[in-house]
């Protein structure tokens, strides 16, 4: 007995694309999110090296030591807020609102900057996904 496949490939990839296609687009996602995550902490960062040479003027003529400005984590916030909006297409919420709610401190000379900054993530949400995913990043910086 012979049998006669012929036409079962073009079944099989007809019912197996969609599934494909799903992978593909899972992963060229999740791979945006990587550059996304890369770009919120270099955004972080940036903000946290712009708030640490931001020096005590008065203080570095008094003694010649080097010391934080009393306004470094409100410059590190604005930098952040500034650092981020350049993605703020792809953000969950605006650049400014992350900003805000970033954990700044300074101890010493070093400024520290945490935040969760939401990402939007439309093709995770197409495969029924969350529609958006957390960034956490954490960025320290010290004079040298």
């Amino acid at each position: 007995m012979i049998r006669n496949d012929r036409g079962s490939a073009a079944v099989m990839t007809i019912v197996m694309l969609p599934f494909l296609v799903a992978i593909v687009a899972g992963v060229a996602q999740i791979g945006a999110l990587r550059v996304i995550a890369s770009r919120v902490a270099e955004a972080a960062d940036l903000a946290t090296l712009a708030a640490v040479d931001d020096q005590d003027d008065a203080e570095l003529a008094r003694s010649g030591v080097l010391r934080l400005s009393p306004d470094a984590p409100s410059i590190a916030r604005q930098y952040f807020g500034l650092n981020l909006g350049q993605l703020a297409p792809l953000l969950a919420v605006t650049p400014a609102d992350a900003a805000a709610a970033a954990d700044v401190s300074t101890s010493g000379n070093s400024v520290r900057l945490s935040a969760a900054v939401p990402v939007h993530a439309p093709v995770l949400a197409a495969l029924l996904l969350p529609a958006s995913i957390v960034v956490n990043v954490r960025a320290t910086s010290t004079p040298r």
